[in-house]
């Protein structure tokens, strides 16, 4: 996927057709024709060939080209505004300084994702270390798996390379792929498919999988979770993640937010425990994923609680910055979820349906 060329186009991913169109093709492939704009353009030539050039082995070379997020910074136009906003509805104080270090941890962010598909046992070290990793080995010990539960804060997908490649047995429940052809076409500005958004993607999700870890969709039956936690495994959420079937109103940082209670109710009825995690990015030296202590228990709301109030809601106040990005995204994609994370900006009551 590195290569100049044209990249091979995964017409595999959809297979439903557009009716109303004479062309019988189907929509993605049509779509991915488009050449996409300058910004799609930019992005495949961060994620594909920009990778190549990037040495796992020397993080002093890596840690130069950190400042460069004022960069970005400075181009976001839009998205920055709407972080402005969501950071000061969700957490109030500077929200300037607030901006500042969510680009500041975006950028490593994202420049240190591109060594996903280097790392190894060894070399992961360079950019993460762990801070309570007892207590997910506690978590463990009960015989029950363990469920990673974590916000979409700081650099979690290094935390997910660090975890498999420490020796755990893990798999990450996570949203993959390309959305749906009606979905990006309608909303072809924020997802629309294109070979260069289809070719940056499929490099992306091609490094995660060099990893020991396992990653499975909605697609997989829940009942896979189950086994890999009977199995004592660890199994990681997202607890902000869009995806799923159902969600509940719940307090959140101040606003009603819509939160999925299956890793509450995954946990309750398996008797695993839930190990808070946090991944946090200084300005200096590498990321810290610190592990809370586990919480188990028999009802899921009790649980929901501990971790949402109890173990997220502190550490997110005095980490706005890990934040910003995440409520950024989620309030660009309003229109398209229909179950928006807050429900204060939801553009109608859709969202009702998930109740």
């Amino acid at each position: 996927m590195s290569r100049a060329a044209e990249p091979d186009i995964p017409l595999e991913m959809a297979r439903k057709k557009d009716p109303a169109r004479s062309d019988d093709r189907p929509l993605i492939e049509r779509l991915s024709a488009l050449r996409g704009s300058p910004w799609d353009l930019a992005r495949w030539g961060f994620w594909v060939p920009f990778r190549d050039f990037l040495d796992p082995e020397q993080p002093d070379a890596l840690r130069t080209l950190y400042p460069l997020w004022r960069l970005q910074y400075g181009l976001a136009g839009e998205q920055r505004e709407l972080m402005r906003q969501e950071l000061a509805a969700s957490f109030g104080g500077d929200t300037d300084a607030a901006v500042r270090a969510s680009y500041r941890v975006a950028f490593r962010v994202h420049l240190e994702e591109l060594l996903l598909g280097k790392l190894t046992r060894d070399n992961w070290r360079h950019y993460l270390r762990f801070d309570g990793v007892e207590h997910l080995d506690a978590a463990l010990d009960r015989g029950k798996g363990a469920i990673i539960l974590f916000p979409h804060a700081g650099n979690f997908m290094m935390m997910i390379a660090a975890v498999s490649l420490s020796g755990y047995r893990y798999t990450q429940y996570a949203a993959r792929g390309m959305a749906p052809d009606e979905v990006a076409a309608e909303h072809a500005k924020v997802m629309g498919h294109n070979r260069w958004r289809l070719a940056a993607r499929l490099a992306r999700e091609g490094n995660e999988d060099r990893l020991p870890a396992s990653f499975i969709t909605l697609d997989t039956p829940v009942r896979h979770l189950y086994r890999r936690l009977k199995d004592n495994e660890v199994v990681g959420i997202a607890f902000d993640g869009r995806i799923g079937s159902r969600f509940v109103k719940a307090d959140y940082l101040g606003r009603e937010a819509l939160i999925s209670p299956g890793p509450y109710r995954l946990a309750a009825s398996t008797g695993a425990a839930i190990v808070p995690t946090l991944c946090a990015c200084p300005e200096e030296g590498p990321n810290v994923c610190t592990f809370g202590a586990p919480i188990f228990g028999k009802a899921w709301p009790d649980l929901m609680d501990r971790y949402v109030h109890g173990a997220v809601e502190p550490w997110l106040r005095e980490h706005p910055g890990e934040y910003g990005l995440w409520l950024a995204h989620c309030r660009q994609r309003r229109a398209v979820d229909d179950h928006p994370f807050f429900i204060d900006y939801a553009p109608d009551d859709r969202y009702k349906r998930y109740l």
